[in-house]
C-alpha cells in the first residue's frame, strides 16, 4: 500500500524515469526531471530553516514549477497551501492570517506587482524570467506517512469565510486511485490539466492522477479555449475533467472541430451539476459523452460518479440528470431536517464518508464539529436517490427559493433554461419581494449570435414549469461571475 504522494512518483521513475511527465509550452520534461528539480528544492526549504510540518503558500498558474514546489515540499515535510495566483494582496494576506506560513512561491511579477510589501517576514520564491526558484544541494527526505498532512486547501467561500481542509497524504491518494480506475488510465497516456492546479480538482485529478497512472500531464498556464485546443491536437490526451463553463467555451470556440479533440476518450464534469441538454450538446459537438462527477473541496475527489454505463438518467419528477452513484469504497447516506435517513425519492442533505474525505479543517474546532459527523461530513447539498442508487442533486440547501410560500430549487429552473438554443449560460437565484417575500431571478448569457426576447424565454419556461417557478426578472449578462474553477457564482447575482 502507498504510503504518500511521493511513492507514485517512484512508482514512476522505476517504470521509466525518462518517459515525458509534463508538456508545457512546446517542451518535454521527463520524471527525473521532476525527481531532481524536487529534490533541490526540497533541499532549499530545508537550508532555509523551514520545519517538517510548517506551511507554504503556492500562488501559481499551471507551470512545472507548480509540481516542483508541491513534491519538493512534500519531500521536505513542508505543508502546501495552494491559493489563486489572481489573488490581491489583501486576498493572500487573509490566508496567510489563518495558515501562518514561512514562504511563498509565485511568480516574480506578481511578487513585485501584487503582493508588494504584504507578507513582512516571509521568504519568496519566485518563478520566471528573473525569478530565484531556489535548488540546492541533496538533503534527507522526509520520510511521509499516510496520515501526514500534506496540503491546506482552502474552500471557495461561495457560502461563508473560507476553511483550510487539511488533505492528507492518503486522501489524495485515494482521490488518485479513483480517477485512474474510473477513467482506465494507463502510463503514457496524456491527461490535460483543464482545471487550476491550486483547486483540488487539479490537484487530485490532474497531478495525483498523472503520478498515479505514470503519464504525462498537459499544462496550457491557464484555460483559454484556443491554447487549449491547439494543446490537444498536439499531444493527444485521453483524459480530462473540467467544469461546465469550460467545456461549452471549448466547443463553442470559432476554431473547434471535433477532429482536434478525437483523441479524448474519457471525461469528467463536476464543480456545478450538469443539465441534460449541456450533455446532449458536448456529445453532438465531440462524439464523447460526459460523465457527472460531484465532489467538493472536503472531499478531495468524486464521491459520487456516474459509471461508464450504463447512461445516467434523467429524473422525471426534476428533469435532472444524474450525478452517478457512490464511488466504490466511499458512503453516501440522504438525511432528512431530524437526521433521519431518506427513502428513495425523499428529498434530503448529502452525507458522504470515505477514505478520500478529510477529516478537519485547520484550527477551526466549530467548523469541524459541525460538518465532520459520526455520519460523515455533511455536504449541505440537496439530493435524492432512487432505488437503483441513482443520486439527483438539487442544489444547496442555502439557495433554496420560496415563493409566496413555495419551494423553488435553482437547479431545476437552470436545467429549462438550458434547454433553450439560444442561452450559454444561466443561473437563478431569489430576489426580494414585497408580496412573495422572495420571486425567481433568472441571469443569462447568450449564446455566441443569439437573440433572446425577455417575453419569449419567460414564455419557454411557462410551458415546462409550474407559474411559481417560472422567473419574474430576465437579466441578460455577456458573462455571468464565475469562481476561477468555472463555478457561476451565484451570490454575485442576487438582489
Amino acid at each position: 500500500m502507498k504510503a504518500s504522494l511521493l511513492d507514485l512518483l517512484a512508482d514512476a521513475l522505476a517504470l521509466d524515469a525518462d518517459a515525458p511527465a509534463i508538456f508545457h509550452r512546446g517542451q518535454s520534461r521527463s520524471f527525473r526531471w521532476l525527481e531532481g528539480q524536487s529534490d533541490g528544492f526540497a533541499a532549499a526549504l530545508a537550508e532555509a530553516g523551514i520545519a517538517p510540518g510548517e506551511r507554504m503558500l503556492l500562488c501559481l498558474q499551471n507551470v512545472p514549477e507548480f509540481l516542483v514546489a508541491l513534491l519538493g515540499a512534500a519531500k521536505a515535510g513542508v505543508v502546501t497551501v495552494p491559493i489563486n495566483p489572481m489573488y490581491r494582496a489583501a486576498e493572500v494576506e487573509r490566508v496567510a492570517a489563518d495558515c501562518t506560513p514561512r514562504a511563498v512561491v509565485c511568480e516574480l511579477a506578481h511578487a513585485r506587482d501584487v503582493l508588494g510589501d504584504a507578507l513582512p517576514g516571509l521568504l519568496r520564491f519566485t518563478v520566471g524570467e528573473g525569478g530565484t526558484f531556489p535548488q540546492s544541494a541533496e538533503a534527507q527526505p522526509f520520510a511521509a506517512r499516510p496520515r501526514d498532512p500534506l496540503m491546506l486547501v482552502y474552500t471557495s467561500g461561495t457560502t461563508g469565510q473560507p476553511k483550510g481542509a487539511v488533505i492528507r497524504h492518503a486522501n489524495l491518494l485515494a482521490g488518485a486511485r479513483f480517477y485512474r480506475t474510473a477513467a482506465r488510465l494507463q502510463p503514457g497516456e496524456p491527461i490535460l490539466a483543464a482545471a487550476p492546479l491550486f483547486h483540488v480538482t487539479g490537484l487530485s485529478g490532474h497531478i495525483g492522477a498523472a503520478l498515479a497512472a505514470r503519464a504525462p500531464l498537459i499544462l496550457t498556464y491557464r484555460f483559454q479555449a484556443e491554447a487549449v485546443l491547439e494543446a490537444i491536437e498536439r499531444h493527444r490526451p485521453v483524459f480530462t475533467v473540467a467544469a461546465m463553463t469550460a467545456l461549452v467555451a471549448l466547443i463553442e470556440a470559432p476554431a473547434f472541430a471535433p477532429e482536434r479533440v478525437a483523441s479524448l476518450r474519457t471525461v469528467f464534469s463536476g464543480g456545478a451539476p450538469v443539465a441534460p441538454a449541456l450533455r446532449d450538446r458536448f456529445r453532438e459537438a465531440t462524439g464523447v459523452t460526459l460523465r457527472n462527477v460531484y465532489g467538493l473541496t472536503e472531499t478531495v475527489a468524486p464521491v459520487i460518479a456516474c459509471p461508464r454505463e450504463p447512461e445516467a438518467p434523467v429524473d422525471p419528477a426534476s428533469g435532472a440528470l444524474s450525478t452517478g452513484k457512490a464511488v466504490p469504497g466511499t458512503r453516501v447516506l440522504l438525511l432528512g431536517e431530524q437526521g433521519e435517513t431518506c427513502l428513495p425519492g425523499e428529498a434530503g442533505e448529502i452525507v458522504v464518508a470515505g477514505p478520500s474525505v478529510v477529516e478537519e479543517y485547520w484550527q477551526a474546532r466549530e467548523a469541524t464539529d459541525e460538518a465532520m459527523r459520526v455520519e460523515g461530513f455533511r455536504t449541505g447539498d440537496i439530493g435524492v436517490m432512487d432505488d437503483q442508487g441513482w443520486i439527483y442533486l438539487i442544489d444547496r440547501k442555502k439557495d433554496m427559493i420560496v415563493a409566496s410560500g413555495f419551494k423553488v430549487w435553482p437547479r431545476e429552473v437552470e436545467d429549462v433554461l438550458y434547454a433553450h438554443p439560444a442561452i450559454r449560460e444561466a443561473a437563478v437565484v431569489g430576489a426580494p419581494d414585497a408580496y412573495r417575500g422572495e420571486t425567481v431571478k433568472a441571469v443569462i448569457s447568450l449564446r455566441k449570435g443569439a437573440s433572446l426576447d425577455e417575453q419569449e424565454l419567460i414564455a419557454f419556461c411557462r410551458t415546462h414549469l409550474a407559474a411559481y417557478k417560472v422567473p419574474r426578472i430576465i437579466a441578460m449578462l455577456d458573462d455571468l461571475p464565475k469562481t476561477p474553477t468555472g463555478k457561476i457564482l451565484r451570490r454575485a447575482l442576487r438582489g
